[in-house]
């Protein structure tokens, strides 16, 4: 029984550990974008592909993801990920335009693996609950972000902008000296098939499953708005003229703000019934609907105007990430499936989110607060609540 515990709780600190892993190297960068392209003497519009390069990488190696799960088990390839995400992230120490477009290239194919181990690996150890280390995952994974957000301006302040990159370093070495130690006690849940299987995996059917469709577009709704808003919701709003101070705190409150939706949904799609979880779908789609509404109004440099945007904004995305991640173990039967899924949806779903950043640059430079931008943000939220609609009538992937 003290085994037991003792595993449980080298496994509950090895998830939120990566947890911290997942959204910070994406989403920090943005933060210190104009002084980066300052440095680099180009524009800062034009650096917009430094966030929208992991989603391509999200997109290309998703779909693939479940094989080194299938070829070598899983305490080896998340060992390989996150020794890829730390060599990315110390490439990016050398600031020359080519080092920082490799290392994010790194960190954007290991976090693409990452993002289909850790539902996988938490259906591996936890299989009867899913819902509470998804919980958990998902609540460290917000609070990486939400803490680079909070100390990167008073960092930028004292020791300058590049001390951000050299944080962005040191969390992911730490990580992997504690995955290192973590991982030797750790019993293999998921071990490595024969070759001949391995190398079977049969995307194709879960490619032809209209059902799993439904998952690409849920949850590539909610990460076309996610990485668009994380990339350019800083530069929006230093273009009304609010200080870098309070763009910090208002882009940290739009992480925090994902940590409550994260500790409740999961919980909640366990326990309510068919009327209780469409009335969970409608409350943070409304949040989202209200939000896209406001940016119509958004002449303003008022902070309570921002933050109010964001603290919606954070609720309705956090809600249709959530609601897709724990659906995933959910609606599969073993741990394989579930990379399959996961792999599927986000390979479909980052290749919606991939255009967003660039696709925002590029209205953002002929109009700021252009209308057509606005109505897209709209739509997306209708279409997220239409698809999570359907995915609660499921049965089960295989």
């Amino acid at each position: 029984m003290a085994k037991k515990i003792e595993h449980t709780t080298e496994i509950l600190l090895v998830v939120l550990a990566i947890g911290i892993l997942m959204r910070s190297p994406i989403t920090t960068l943005p933060l210190v974008l104009t002084q980066l392209a300052h440095h680099l003497a180009v524009s800062t519009g034009s650096l917009g592909i430094l966030t929208t390069l992991p989603l391509v990488m999200f997109l290309l190696f998703s779909n693939f993801a479940a094989l080194p799960l299938a070829k070598w088990g899983i305490k080896p390839a998340m060992t390989v990920a996150l020794i890829l995400l730390l060599a990315g992230s110390a490439l990016r120490l050398v600031i020359t335009l080519p080092t920082m477009l490799l290392g994010t290239v790194l960190i954007g194919i290991s976090i693409a693996h990452l993002n289909v181990f850790m539902p996988a690996f938490i259906k591996a150890y936890f299989p009867l609950r899913i819902a509470l280390y998804t919980t958990l995952y998902s609540f460290s994974m917000n609070l990486g972000s939400a803490g680079f957000n909070l100390v990167t301006a008073p960092v930028v302040t004292h020791w300058g902008w590049q001390a951000i990159l050299l944080i962005l370093t040191v969390v992911p070495l730490l990580v992997v000296i504690f995955w290192g130690l973590m991982s030797h006690h750790l019993p293999e849940k998921m071990k490595a098939l024969p070759a001949h299987q391995a190398v079977r995996a049969p995307h194709r059917s879960i490619w032809a499953n209209p059902h799993a469709w439904l998952f690409l577009i849920t949850f590539g709704c909610q990460s076309l708005l996610n990485y668009t808003m994380a990339a350019w919701f800083p530069v929006l709003m230093g273009y009304h003229q609010l200080s870098a101070g309070h763009i910090g705190i208002i882009m940290a409150v739009y992480s925090l703000v994902g940590i409550p939706v994260y500790i409740l949904t999961p919980h909640l799609l366990t326990e309510l019934g068919p009327t209780g979880l469409k009335i969970l779908v409608a409350i943070p789609g409304a949040c989202g609907i209200i939000a896209g509404l406001m940016l119509f109004f958004q002449d303003t440099a008022s902070f309570g105007f921002w933050l109010t945007e964001n603290i919606l904004v954070g609720i309705a995305i956090s809600f249709f990430f959530i609601y897709t991640t724990t659906m995933f173990g959910l609606k599969t039967d073993d741990p394989l499936t579930t990379a399959r899924l996961s792999g599927m949806a986000q390979a479909g779903g980052y290749f919606m989110a991939a255009l967003g950043p660039s696709l925002y640059g590029w209205a953002y430079r002929i109009n700021p607060t252009g209308l057509p931008q606005n109505f897209v943000y709209v739509g997306l939220i209708v279409v997220a609540i239409i698809g999570a609609l359907r995915i609660q009538r499921l049965t089960k992937i295989h």
